[in-house]
């Protein structure tokens, strides 16, 4: 339904990134009792990413300031899609 009636966003980044990103605000959870914490991160997101990578753009924010990843961001859902820019008579 996602894919069908909205404008999908894969924000992606590299497991060592989505690890370090929840250590930093505070939540060791994904670490506790697991010494294989970063090989079960690998997995999720490799099974996953089938799905994900459907998405109408993909954002790869690894090693990226907020910022920049931000503008980029910006442009791809404000940017005319090929049905958008089509105008006046569609026999021409």
């Amino acid at each position: 339904l996602l894919l069908m009636n909205c404008f999908t966003v894969w924000v992606k980044a590299s497991p060592e990134e989505h690890m370090s990103r929840v250590v930093a605000q505070g939540d060791l959870r994904p670490m506790e009792g697991s010494t294989e914490a970063m090989e079960d991160l690998r997995r999720i997101l490799s099974a996953r990413e089938s799905l994900y990578s459907k998405a109408d753009f993909t954002l790869d924010t690894s090693g990226r300031r907020p910022e920049d990843c931000l503008v980029q961001l910006r442009q791809a859902v404000t940017a005319p899609k090929p049905a958008d820019t089509q105008h006046g008579d569609p026999n021409e």
